[in-house]
């Protein structure tokens, strides 16, 4: 059901609300895994949604509810069947698929607010803060090795019949709603802005492409995605997961570690404890820095979760003044005058 606006019942609704009917939904989806559930509770809810689950007997996992992602099922199938593959080999610690009692790793559950059915996976639990809450340059150094160990791991690693991923370079080709559907905060010279720098991240994305080998990326490596427990790193949050060539990952890391430039330089140093980096040009990093805001900015222009929403104003005011630096500089940065913080 949508309003005059386009908007769905749930995008209209507040935060609380719209947790209020993702709860009654996982407590519904739940009930086709082999759980018998005690406590759920709230862990995230923005672009997905992520709740606890505790168990009668002692258990604790984590159900993922895929509320703005609209990833095929086929690439929902790829990035189950990479966990399983990864958790079984102990390269890097991930979250463990669980499997329902049909033994589907994937199930779904209809919300009627958003008029439509939710993609369900259940995890096994992880322990420990996120990275993000204790960054230092050894928690970064061990990220830049795991991210090394996953791209080796994808290297030699196939997809199953009937899973694969999106490509990188889908990403840059026309179509994106910030350059062609109507928005009220994207007027015509925020547009054209837009549009002049995914022009440049279309020439680069195609350059650094043509390099390969093109394999799986987690394709979303922040410190919010990395837990730290007795000593090591474990990663999650495959959702966003690609198809592409390894400095993607590096260089939407990075995006979120400048300008802290010691904790830049230890993601670097890990990764090479493992490999070697790939090779590029300042420029092309540079230009994939403003790709992964681009990408950003792409997202919440299309999200419906409610605090999300909220974000998108100043979000927008933020990346215009990034984007016009890139454009005049070549160098793409966050601590710019007239940027200032979300919350």
């Amino acid at each position: 059901m949508t309003n005059d606006a386009g908007l769905s019942e749930f995008a209209q609704l507040g935060s609380r609300a719209q947790v209020r009917r993702l709860r009654g939904a996982a407590l519904e989806v739940l009930a086709g895994w082999p759980v018998e559930v005690a406590r759920l509770r709230l862990l995230y809810h923005g672009f997905n949604t992520t709740f606890r689950v505790d168990t009668t007997d002692g258990r604790t996992f984590a159900l993922r509810l895929n509320v703005n992602s609209k990833k095929p099922p086929a690439a929902l199938a790829a990035e189950m069947a990479w966990l399983d593959a990864l958790s079984a080999s102990g390269d890097v610690v991930v979250p463990v698929p669980q499997r329902t009692i049909d033994e589907q790793l994937t199930s779904e559950v209809f919300v009627a607010s958003l008029g439509r059915s939710l993609p369900a996976v259940l995890f096994g639990w992880l322990r420990g803060p996120d990275v993000e809450d204790v960054a230092a340059p050894q928690h970064v150094h061990a990220l830049g090795r795991a991210t090394a160990l996953l791209h080796s791991h994808a290297q030699e690693w196939t997809f199953p019949t009937g899973a694969m991923l999106p490509s990188t370079d889908h990403y840059w080709e026309p179509g994106f709603p910030m350059l062609t559907a109507p928005h009220d905060l994207v007027d015509d010279d925020r547009r054209a802005l837009f549009h002049e720098v995914a022009g440049h991240v279309r020439r680069v994305s195609a350059e650094v492409s043509a390099r390969g080998p093109h394999h799986a990326l987690h394709a979303d490596l922040h410190l919010g995605n990395a837990k730290w427990y007795r000593g090591r790193l474990s990663v999650f949050d495959f959702d966003d997961a690609l198809v592409g060539v390894r400095v993607h990952d590096l260089a939407i890391t990075s995006y979120y570690l400048r300008p802290r430039q010691e904790l830049v330089d230890a993601l670097f140093e890990g990764y090479e404890s493992v490999r070697s980096l790939p090779e590029v040009t300042d420029e092309q990093f540079e230009t994939l820095l403003a790709a992964r805001n681009l990408l950003l900015v792409d997202e919440l222009l299309t999200t419906e979760s409610a605090d999300f929403v909220a974000l998108l104003p100043q979000f927008l005011i933020n990346s215009e003044i990034r984007q016009r630096h890139f454009l005049d500089t070549g160098e793409f940065r966050h601590d710019l005058p007239g940027v200032l913080p979300l919350g």
